[in-house]
């Protein structure tokens, strides 16, 4: 992948900052609205389609299956186990691992990918719906911070930002891993393409936190006012 000072140009992917450069530090970047809202439409319309199919979101149990088809929906399962949904909107969900982890925004986009890819395979795909929402958003993360990112926390910190036990979100990791059949890669042309996409939304009504009344700026242009405020501040 290209470096993030090149491929979080975009406002979309910005943190919102004050004047003078500083962060606001609870502020989360708009890209975690725009990928929430569209998680929701996607459950939405995952749950209905299974409504209307009158299945269940489950393992299937034809004997006909091929080994590998069967392998791949135990691992699917695996994110419905549980018994539990989320207690709070996408959004909030999202938005801890902001808080808590310090997910940066090209990590939401690559997770976005990852989820799409596994919509997108044969067998009728991985789809988000309530059931599994908590487990397989906090494996995509898990998994994009690592792929992204040159330094993270510990699973057990991620586990404990999305809610769930550590040991567990090791076993999901690997399912994970092999539902996406290893494939992690995401080139600097298919992250734009995602990047566009949510961009797409941004400008869609203005519904994104409305008018935005103060220049976003890139994270590396955020430090470097704040490097030049602390400069100032110390030659007082």
């Amino acid at each position: 992948m290209a470096s993030s000072s090149e491929l979080l140009s975009s406002d979309a992917f910005a943190f919102p900052c004050r004047d003078d450069g500083t962060p606001t530090a609870l502020s989360p970047p708009v890209v975690i609205s725009v990928l929430a809202s569209i998680l929701e439409r996607h459950i939405a319309l995952n749950e209905k389609a299974l409504l209307a199919a009158g299945t269940q979101h489950d393992m299937a149990s034809d004997d006909d299956l091929a080994a590998a088809a069967m392998a791949t929906r135990r691992r699917a399962a695996a994110f419905d186990s549980g018994g539990t949904e989320l207690d709070m909107s996408l959004r909030e969900f999202l938005d801890r691992f902001h808080r808590y982890a310090e997910v940066s925004p090209a990590v939401y986009v690559v997770a976005y990918a990852y989820l799409d890819r596994l919509r997108r395979r044969g067998g009728g795909g991985v789809r988000v719906v309530r059931a599994n929402a908590q487990r397989l958003l906090t494996a995509a993360i898990l998994v994009a911070s690592k792929f992204v990112e040159d330094r993270n926390y510990k699973n057990s910190h991620f586990a404990a930002v999305g809610g769930i036990g550590a040991a567990e979100l090791g076993r999901l990791e690997l399912d994970f891993l092999f539902l996406m059949e290893f494939r992690l890669n995401v080139c600097a042309t298919v992250f734009r393409s995602y990047c566009r996409h949510l961009e797409r939304e941004v400008s869609f009504a203005g519904r994104y936190g409305g008018r935005v009344q103060k220049p976003l700026v890139c994270a590396g242009e955020a430090r470097a006012r704040q490097a030049q405020h602390r400069q100032a501040a110390a030659a007082q």
